[in-house]
């Protein structure tokens, strides 16, 4: 038994050894492939693209193999930068030619950059503007059952620098992040998320991520009673209108709805709403100071009599 067990573990390094030395052969012989490589443009501080370009070129490289492998799996340095920055640019469109493109390839160790796909680039430029613009959280907040958002979402900074063609900058008024969801959140809550990356390449923005922050509380609801309305607009004497008063449930943040008093509920009933009613009913406007919601709006409403020495349900005639 001990003697096919030695057996078997001399193929299995046999076969090891003969693995590593086909593949040191192999990658120690010469070949050309393509690479992606990021592109980065470097322009002078007065000019800006205006135009979109690739992120990355496909560079065709050659050398042995133990470099290539290295570059496409290793090497994170690798770039092709095209500086303009020192360029007296005498007109606004030019083009990047394939030999200053390979020219321009930096840390590809040993190899030898041959030829580029696409083999030249056009390049639109403009005067360069920079402005602030406000950020815009696209989040969505998902409170842990029994909780309410009472504050935020709020961004950190609320204002990004960006910069690029003036034709391009001068229109953009405001930055969005990228949408995201944050759930089972019950109190407060602080994440950083990133910037939109539209107009990558032809707006540069002064920091890539932002904070998103915001508090929750516990749902709390608390009733008024006796609540009066107030009527405006016309007074609507040839009515009779009731209820007088209603009692009023409102919903929020229980810090919120410790601190709300009777004088922050207003109720009013547009005289213009009784005179057009066609169903004898109308609907009872709120407004409500702080953070609070009513619990169900559609349930404050008031029905409309016409005046008559036999009280009828109003009549439905034109006004």
């Amino acid at each position: 038994m001990k003697k096919k067990f030695k057996v078997r573990k001399s193929i299995i390094g046999a076969i090891v050894l003969a693995s590593i030395l086909w593949v040191y052969t192999t990658l120690n012989n010469e070949y050309v492939t393509f690479v992606k490589v990021p592109l980065k443009v470097i322009m002078p501080n007065n000019r800006a693209i205006e135009n979109p370009i690739p992120k990355t070129l496909d560079i065709e490289v050659k050398g042995k193999g133990w470099d290539i492998f290295n570059l496409l799996f290793f090497n994170t340095s690798k770039e092709i930068e095209l500086d303009l920055s020192k360029q007296k640019l005498n007109k606004n469109n030019f083009e990047i030619g394939r030999q200053q493109i390979l020219k321009s390839v930096r840390y590809a160790g040993n190899l030898d950059p041959i030829d580029a796909l696409p083999d030249n680039l056009e390049i639109r430029t403009g005067i360069s503007g920079e402005y602030f613009v406000d950020v815009v959280p696209v989040v969505n907040i998902e409170p842990k059952p029994g909780f309410i958002l009472v504050d935020g979402p709020n961004v950190e900074p609320e204002k990004i620098r960006i910069k690029g063609n003036n034709k391009i900058v001068s229109d953009i008024k405001q930055w969005e992040t990228k949408e995201i969801s944050i759930s089972n959140v019950s109190n407060r809550f602080r994440k950083r998320i990133p910037l939109k990356d539209s107009l990558e390449s032809i707006v540069a923005k002064s920091r890539q991520s932002v904070f998103v922050y915001g508090r929750l509380e516990q749902i709390a609801e608390r009733i008024f009673r006796d609540v009066p309305y107030t009527l405006v607009n016309g007074k609507a004497e040839s009515y009779d209108i009731s209820p007088s008063r209603f009692d009023v449930t409102v919903r929020g943040g229980i810090t919120a709805i410790s601190e709300l008093n009777l004088e922050d509920i207003e109720l009013t009933l547009d005289a213009n709403d009784v005179y057009n009613t066609k169903t004898a009913t109308a609907l009872i406007n709120t407004k409500i100071k702080g953070k609070v919601t009513l619990s169900n709006p559609n349930l404050i409403y008031v029905y409309i009599f016409k005046k008559r020495e036999s009280k009828d349900m109003i009549e439905f005639a034109n006004r």
